[in-house]
């Protein structure tokens, strides 16, 4: 299975590359690895290796992210994608290791309007056992103005964890469940220009309202300082948690932390560091608590 993996991704970038020199389109793309050390008590180390190659060229593009450990090959992402007149069509396949989840997602609009549709087909079972498929979709639908001032609701039936979809955080994702019924609501608004972003989520489930988060921050330019602040709340409208973000970037260093607290004191902190140059990316995050280190990540990042 992860030679076919391998073998699919190699085909899927040799054809890219031959039909971008043959329409003479402009070849980009982006090469990263990096190293996860997280250390489980009392002396073990756990190592994850991920690597991240993406490929794109007038409007289409390939993206594949590869996770290893100590054990072998633990999850393999692959998406291809392509825009046709404003429509872009988006799919993709996980493996972990063997075949667990297939997506498919159409997005588009006319200004301010933004509209998209998701579908896919998930295993529940165990990796690499008798497969258990469930269907889930997630509706999308968006509006953004000039002014700055932007709303996006998110619909979910059959599966959970709508805010994946806007974390921008490669390693979260959608989370199927059995059935074909309304799991989840999402709604983000907010209002954002070159310095001020403030943002407002809620989200709701098959009980109710489930928690809300409110985020504001300010940046200042030459140099780049952000001074942010992030709050969750509960179900019941509680204080459950805050963030606190300090960042400032100095070309080409920039560097940001994100302190966690909640009603009983500190929670725990994460910082990231990192450098650009020639096309290079290096960087670094390390994560802890009061009890001390939960993570450290190392990995670089060449864009060509």
């Amino acid at each position: 299975m992860r030679k076919a993996c391998l073998f699919t991704i190699a085909v899927a970038a040799l054809s890219l590359l031959g039909i971008a020199q043959e329409a003479d389109c402009t070849f980009s793309g982006v090469l990263g690895m990096e190293f996860a050390f997280i250390p489980t008590p009392p002396t073990t180390l756990e190592v994850e290796t991920t690597i991240t190659l993406g490929l794109s060229f007038a409007g289409a593009s390939v993206e594949s992210r590869t996770v290893l450990s100590l054990d072998g090959l633990e999850a393999e992402h692959i998406q291809f994608g392509v825009e046709l007149g404003g429509v872009t069509l988006t799919t993709g396949m996980r493996f972990d290791p063997c075949f667990s989840k297939y997506w498919f997602e159409v997005r588009g609009g006319c200004c301010p309007f933004d509209l998209g549709a998701l579908f896919l087909v998930e295993n529940l079972a165990p990796p690499c056992q008798t497969p258990d498929f469930t269907v889930g979709i997630v509706l999308d639908l968006g509006l953004a103005f000039d002014s700055g001032f932007f709303v996006r609701s998110l619909t979910g039936f059959g599966v959970e964890e709508l805010y994946s979809l806007i974390d921008e955080d490669p390693a979260t994702d959608l989370i199927a469940v059995a059935g074909w019924w309304f799991e989840e609501e999402l709604i983000h608004l907010g209002f954002a220009t070159e310095c001020l972003r403030t943002e407002s989520i809620f989200v709701f489930d098959d009980l109710g309202f489930a928690w809300a988060q409110f985020y504001a921050s300010y940046t200042w330019q030459e140099p780049i300082i952000e001074i942010g602040a992030r709050v969750w709340l509960s179900s019941v409208f509680a204080f459950d948690q805050a963030d606190f973000i300090l960042g400032f970037a100095i070309d080409p260093v920039r560097l940001r932390s994100t302190i966690s607290f909640d009603w009983l004191g500190f929670l725990s902190q994460e910082i990231d560091i990192s450098i650009e140059f020639s096309g290079i990316r290096l960087y670094s995050r390390t994560r802890f608590d009061f009890t001390g280190l939960i993570s450290v990540t190392i990995g670089f990042e060449l864009s060509f």
